[in-house]
Parts: structure tokens; sequence; C-alpha cells
């Protein structure tokens, strides 16, 4: 009996450890059928640059079906708000998906898809694959975008254009921003944030022949961050950056002789002196003709008293004249050689090249070079169809164009007193509207006018031409584009260079340009209180040779709050005119310095008066000469003894 109690509690106690067991390992059993089903997705390699072709793999997912791999991204652009004067308060972010492809899973879920990394911002992005009724799958890959940047060409004389393409750039606090030096001088900063982070600009060699170094760092504030490997590491700097950024190349500047443009004879300093002196010497024989004309009618007495005189005063000025000759004839080969080297051509080698390897490089004609970018402005417009309206044709113009102001829909055979409305304030309390009388017009008998004006000196960006009670959606909209021109594009060393801009704007992002010497910043100028015109001199320096100037826009200041300031380069060269905030352009000039400084000019040119006031020493002499002998001869009856008068009176 106790045996078999003893049986079946055994075998009870069995079927409880059997039973608890088999529930323990249960739930790991279902645990590990459940992470062996779950989706995977995995890219590799996990960075690259803009155009490399990546792996995308998955596994996991349900067997035969086609999944579409999306890239997760962003559209960035400026936010300018009036606080109360427009500017930039920060960058404003919109989601967006890319479609990299699509993949076909196999009979086990797994999928291998080979795409190509799309123009998009640097950093960090998700790839997704989704179901085709638009389900996003989890999980998400992580994939970073590298910066890349390729130039060229790779040499050429100094001016060559040189053109920067850069991809994967940016939109947070260190990445926003890429900052470009030449020859470890500062030339400005690029962005790209309205065109997914890629974006291409121009800026020109200048220099001496040679190599040339060109580098891009991260980096705010400006001009770059040269030590981004011991900083905090970040997806926006070295530490994952590091094989493309800092950015480090080439350029080689090579030997050309360049010819400066000639000038006129009216303003050469030879010519037109020699023939200045040709009149005053004729004039000079004349009156000493005259002279002697007048002495030879005098009594005998006084003709001998005034002709001892003349005589004296003759010789005193042939004798000067003499001088003068000699020293122009002896100086006259040391001068030439002053004025030829100031005109002559000039090479953009270095001191010490040879003379041979200038002799045999090919002279070009300096042709003065002056390019703007302007990035496309859409200028709103009124949009009335009926009762009194203006339109200004062309919509946008310089300061000084030409434009046609037209009229339709007002009272027939009336007078109109039209305003012109420009801007009046501070950057402090803002600025406001104004309107100012531009002029009166009759209208026809249909009620139409048109005319024609120049664009007046005003700030830049939009305008209106407006009558009476007329609304933005019926007044004429005209925007003043910015103009820049050169005072003058060739000289020695030490010339006065003048920058005159027009069109200069009102605001925190367009009333500030920033200017490049040889592709060195050199500081930046406003038009706040000078109605939008601006003028900056600058004087000319470095070596013979051609020598780059270049206005950029920049953004002179912005909100209060650090936060915002984090994101905006202040004060300082935009690179890419069509990512400024408010569009404003770049302008590029090219200036010929000949050989000397400006003192050396100056002497030079003074010496050219001499000679060619010299020059006309032989000139002078003959007409003294040729006068003196006349008044001689004149006078020489009564200079005479009596007897030998008396006998060539008879003869």
């Amino acid at each position: 009996m106790h045996d078999c109690v003893k049986l079946v509690s055994a075998a009870a106690t069995t079927s409880i450890l059997s039973v608890a067991l088999l529930l323990l390992l249960t739930p790991l059993a279902a645990t590990h059928a459940a992470s062996a089903t779950a989706p995977s997705l995995a890219v590799s390699p996990t960075a690259a640059i803009v155009g490399a072709t990546i792996t995308v793999t998955g596994a996991g997912f349900a067997p035969g079906t086609t999944l579409s791999l999306q890239w997760a991204s962003v559209t960035a652009s400026w936010l300018v708000q009036a606080i109360p004067t427009p500017q930039v308060t920060g960058i404003a972010t919109t989601p967006t998906q890319v479609t990299l492809g699509s993949a076909q899973t196999n009979a086990s879920g797994s999928f291998s898809a080979k795409v190509v990394v799309p123009t998009d911002y640097g950093g960090t992005h998700f790839i997704q694959a989704f179901a085709s009724n638009g389900t996003a799958l989890p999980p998400k890959a992580t994939f970073i975008v590298e910066p890349s940047f390729r130039f060229s060409p790779t040499s050429g004389p100094a001016g060559t254009p040189i053109t920067v393409t850069a991809t994967g750039l940016s939109y947070g606090s260190y990445s926003t921003s890429y900052h470009l030096s030449w020859d470890n001088t500062y030339v400005g900063y690029m962005t790209a944030l309205g065109s997914h982070g890629a974006t291409n600009f121009t800026f020109y060699a200048s220099g001496t022949p040679g190599t040339h170094f060109i580098d891009i760092y991260q980096g705010y504030p400006g001009p770059g961050y040269l030590n981004p490997q011991q900083g905090p590491p970040s997806s926006e700097t070295q530490s994952v950056f590091g094989n493309y950024i800092p950015f480090h190349a080439n350029f080689t500047i090579t030997a050309q002789k360049v010819v400066p443009q000639s000038t006129s004879s009216t303003t050469s300093a030879g010519s037109g002196k020699q023939d200045a002196f040709g009149l005053p010497s004729f004039g000079l024989l004349v009156g000493l003709a005259s002279v002697a004309l007048f002495v030879s009618k005098k009594e005998p007495a006084e003709r001998r008293a005034v002709s001892k005189f003349l005589v004296v005063v003759l010789v005193l000025v042939l004798v000067a004249i003499a001088g003068v000759g000699f020293y122009a004839t002896t100086g006259q080969h040391t001068t030439t050689q002053t004025s030829t080297s100031s005109t002559s051509s000039v090479s953009s080698t270095s001191s010490t090249s040879s003379t041979s390897q200038t002799s045999t490089t090919p002279s070009i004609p300096f042709v003065p070079v002056a390019t703007v970018i302007r990035p496309h402005i859409s200028v709103p417009q009124n949009n009335a169809t009926t009762g009194p309206r203006i339109s200004i044709t062309p919509d946008i113009a310089s300061v000084g164009d030409n434009i046609t102001v037209n009229g339709l829909g007002f009272a027939p055979s009336a007078q109109l007193p039209l305003s012109w409305s420009t801007r009046q304030g501070s950057n402090l309390l803002g600025y406001k509207v104004v309107n100012k009388p531009l002029r009166n017009v009759t209208t026809a008998n249909d009620g139409s006018f048109s005319f024609t004006m120049k664009v007046p000196p005003d700030l830049g960006g939009l305008h209106f031409i407006s009558s009476g009670n007329l609304t933005t959606k019926s007044n004429g909209t005209l925007f003043i584009q910015r103009s820049a021109t050169l005072s003058t594009t060739q000289g020695p060393q030490g010339t006065q260079i003048q920058i005159v801009m027009h069109g200069v704007g009102w605001d925190f992002d367009t009333n500030i340009v920033a200017v490049d010497y040889d592709n060195s910043y050199i500081g930046y100028a406003c038009g706040f209180n000078s109605g939008g015109n601006v003028t900056v001199t600058i004087v000319a320096s470095g070596a013979p040779g051609i020598h780059t100037i270049d206005v950029y826009p920049s953004i002179w200041w912005g909100p209060s709050n650090f936060a915002s300031q984090q994101i905006v380069e202040y004060r300082y060269p935009l690179l890419t005119p069509q990512d400024h905030p408010e569009l404003m352009p770049s302008f590029h000039f090219t200036f010929l310095m000949t050989q000397g400084s400006n003192a050396t000019q100056t002497q030079g040119t003074a010496a050219g008066a001499g000679v060619a006031f010299f020059g006309s020493a032989a000139m002078l002499s003959v007409a003294g000469v040729a006068a003196g002998i006349a008044v001689f001869y004149s006078a020489l009856p009564t200079l005479l003894p009596s007897g030998v008068r008396a006998k060539e009176l008879r003869t």
C-alpha cells in the first residue's frame, strides 16, 4: 500500500516538473522565434559623399514582396522676420521623403539593393523600407552624407576663374557655413540651404606664378574652425568628416605677359605737350619779328638805345635756351626709359623671373573684366485688370536705367500727381514707407498715360509709383537692383580705386557689402545713411600684373539671442549669392598693376612733361635766333660807326 502511494507521488512530481519546465521554456522559444522573424535593415558603407553607390540589405521581411526604399530628409530655408527691421532669425525646415529605389525580397524575406546617395544636406539621414500600401516598416538604417568639394581648372594665369563645386553642405550650427582660404588668407564662406546642400561658385586666381593653396574649413563663427579634431564629437565636425574636412588643394598660376591699354595722344605725356609748345614757339617768332619792325621805325638815337638793350636780352635768352636744350638732350635717354617702363608690357612673373622666360611669354592685351552674378528675383506685380492701375517696364532695373511707366483706367484728360515710395528710418526703430512727389502727368482721352524716366538714386529693393489711393494691387512696382563699377582699371602701385555702388538696401540683409582684394577679405561697407549709394576707396597694392577685386553680399546683423546668431556669419563675404537670404548679387573686377609706384609715375609724368617742354627747345632756339637776326639787322644802322653807316647807305 505504501509502495503504491510512493509510486503515485513520484509520478505526480515528475508531471509537475515537466509542466513547469514546459511553461518556462515556452516564452523563451516564442522570444527566439520572434527575434528570428523581426525585420532588420543595414547599409554599407555607413558614410559617403553624394553620388556614391551604397548597398542596403534587409532580412525578416515578408517573402516575395516589393519594398520601396525611402530616404528621410528636410527642405531648409532662411527664416527672415521683421523685428522691426527684416533679418535672419533662424532656419526653417520641412520634412521630406526621397525614393532611393525598390527592392524585391526572396523566399526567406531578405533582399540586397544598390542605390545612389541622392543630392542632399550633409549629416545624418535615415533609410527605411515601405510596403506597397505606403506603410513604414521598422527599423531604420542610419547613414551619414559627407561633404565633398572639387574645383576646376587646376592651373592658369592670374585672373583665371576657378569654379568650386560642393555637395553635402548642411544646416547645423557647425555645418551650414564652409570657409574658403587662398594662400592662408580668408576669401569668404559658402552655404547651400536653398539647394539641398549642393552649390557652386567662382572665384579668381590671384598672385604671382607658382603654386597657390586652397583650403576649406567648417565652423561657426567664421573664418573657419582650424582644429575640429579636438572639438566635441559631433556629426558636424572632424570626428565624422575627417576624410573630407579640412579640404586642401593646389592651384598653379602660370606666367603671362599683359600689355596695358594704350592711352590716346591727347592724354599722352609726350605728344600732347610737344604739340602744345609748337604754337608758343611760332608766337615767339612773330612777337620778336614785330619788335624788330617796331624798332626799325624809330629815330636813330632811340634805335641805338633800344637795340643795345634787346641785344643783351636776346643773348641771355639764347644762352638759357641752349642750356635747357642741352639738359633735355642729355636727359632724354634716361627719361624715355622711365616713361617706357611705366607703359610697357607687364609680366605676371615675380621679380626674380629670368629675362629669357619673360621674353618667350606671349603678350596678351589687358581687357578689364567686370562681371556680376545675379540670383533670380521674383517681383510681386499688381494684378488689377480694371480701374486705375499703373505698370512699370522693366520691373527690375539699376539706378540710371530707363524705365517706362504706363497708366490705364484713369479719368480722361485728368491731371495726376504721381508719387515715388521709399523708406526712411533706422535699424533700431525700423524703416517706414514714405511717399515723395515724382511728377504730374495728364491722361489721354482714353484715361491712359505713358512716359519714360531714369531710375533715381535710391535704396535697393521694392519701390512703388502710385497716384491717389491706389493699392498694392494697382500701383506700379519696381525693384532697384544693386550695381557696382570701378573708377579705374589700371595704374601703378598706390593708385586709388573707387568702387561705386548704387541700390544698396536698407535692412540687415541688404544694407552691406563685403570687399575682397586678391582673394583677401579687407572689410565691409554699409548704405545706412547714403540712400543706397556707397563709395569705397581702396589702394592698389602688390606686384605688377593682374589683381582681383570682388564685392560680395553679406549679412550685417541679426537677433540678439545667441541661438539665432549661431547659424549666421555676420559681416563676412558670402561666396554663394544664390543662397543669400534676400538674393543679393556679387561683382568681380580685374585691375592691372603697371610698373612702379604712384610716386614714381608722378615723377615720370613730370619728367615726361619736362622732356616735352625742353624737347621744344630746338624750335624755340630757331625762333629766337631768327628773331635775333631780324632785330640785329634792323638795328644795324644805329650800331655801326657813322662812316660805315654813310658808306653802307650810299651802297
